[in-house]
């Protein structure tokens, strides 16, 4: 009973399998024979073999000035063991500290650096300040370098 149940089960899926002609025709099994094979295998260590023997030697690498630090002896000697991480102090930070680093970087920056003139407009030193009248918002810029307000003509 057992085995007539498996046995009507694989017939199943047996038979739900591709013909060989399908699999041929998806190229998925491949009519190969042991020649063809060989040949093929022949093929590609010649292919391989051609690359190798095209590949320059040291000298000539040398002469190209490819390998200008390639040495050919290695010295190997002893080194004594030691805690290669890292103290990182940035991590004992509080955030009082890290807000006024922040605060003393930005006004550097915006105040002591110099940048192109061609770039000021990639920078934050134009504040902008939003007022909010009953008509729609308008912005009035503060520029760092002249101290004075510019008010858009449309106020």
């Amino acid at each position: 009973m057992v085995q007539n149940v498996i046995l009507v089960f694989f017939r199943r899926r047996l038979s739900q399998r591709p013909a060989v002609e399908e699999l041929e025709r998806r190229n998925i099994l491949k009519q190969r024979n042991d020649q063809t094979e060989q040949e093929e295998r022949r093929e590609i260590k010649q292919r391989l073999t051609r690359k190798l023997n095209q590949r320059p030697t040291v000298d000539e690498l040398r002469d190209r000035k490819i390998l200008i630090r390639f040495s050919d002896y290695v010295e190997v000697a002893k080194a004594q063991d030691y805690d290669r991480r890292a103290d990182k102090p940035w991590t004992r930070l509080s955030a009082a500290d890290k807000a006024a680093i922040r605060k003393e970087l930005n006004e550097y920056k915006s105040n002591e650096m110099e940048v192109h003139a061609s770039s000021k407009h990639l920078t934050r030193s134009v504040i902008q300040i939003f007022v909010h009248f009953p008509l729609p918002a308008v912005s009035i810029l503060l520029s760092p370098e002249s101290a004075e307000y510019i008010v858009p003509a449309c106020l």
